[in-house]
C-alpha cells in the first residue's frame, strides 16, 4: 500500500497537491498532523511525502524507511479537465519515470507531453501540470 501524505504543516497548496496525487495514483491520503518521520515508517508500504521548500515542492518517496526517489518540482498548474478522467501520473522524463515507477502508478507519455512534466487528473475537474527539474 501506498500512503501519500504532507510535510508537518503544509501551507494549502502543498496539501491540494498531495490530496490530488494520492487519488490520481490510487494511493492513499492520510493528514499528517503531529505524525513524525518514525510513526511514517511505521506504515506498511510505501511513504510519499510532498512538501515544499523555498520556492520548489518536493515528493520524496520512502521505502522500507529508507530514501526511495526525489523528484524536484518547479511549480505547478491546475486547470479545469476536460472530458473523462485519466487515472495515473502522465510522465514525459524518464528519468522521473524510472524514479517512481515502483512506488507510484505512473506511465512514460513520451512525446505527448513536453518535456520535464508530470500530468495529473485531481477531484473536482482538476488537472494538474508540475514542470519537473531535469
Amino acid at each position: 500500500m501506498t500512503v501519500v501524505t504532507t510535510s508537518r504543516k503544509p501551507v494549502p497548496e502543498v496539501r491540494s497537491l498531495a490530496r490530488d496525487l494520492a487519488f490520481a495514483a490510487g494511493a492513499e491520503y492520510l493528514t499528517r498532523g503531529k505524525a513524525g518521520m518514525g510513526d511514517l515508517f511505521a506504515l506498511d508500504g510505501t511513504i510519499v511525502i510532498v512538501s515544499r521548500s523555498g520556492p520548489f515542492f518536493l515528493i520524496q518517496a520512502f521505502s522500507d524507511g529508507e530514501p526511495a526517489a526525489e523528484i524536484t518540482v518547479k511549480s505547478f498548474t491546475v486547470t479545469e479537465r476536460p472530458g473523462v478522467i485519466a487515472r495515473g501520473l502522465f510522465v514525459s522524463d524518464r528519468s522521473v519515470y524510472e524514479a517512481l515507477k515502483d512506488y507510484l502508478n505512473v506511465l512514460f507519455a513520451g512525446e505527448t507531453i513536453p518535456d520535464h512534466r508530470i500530468v495529473f487528473d485531481g477531484t473536482q475537474r482538476k488537472r494538474y501540470t508540475l514542470k519537473v527539474l531535469p
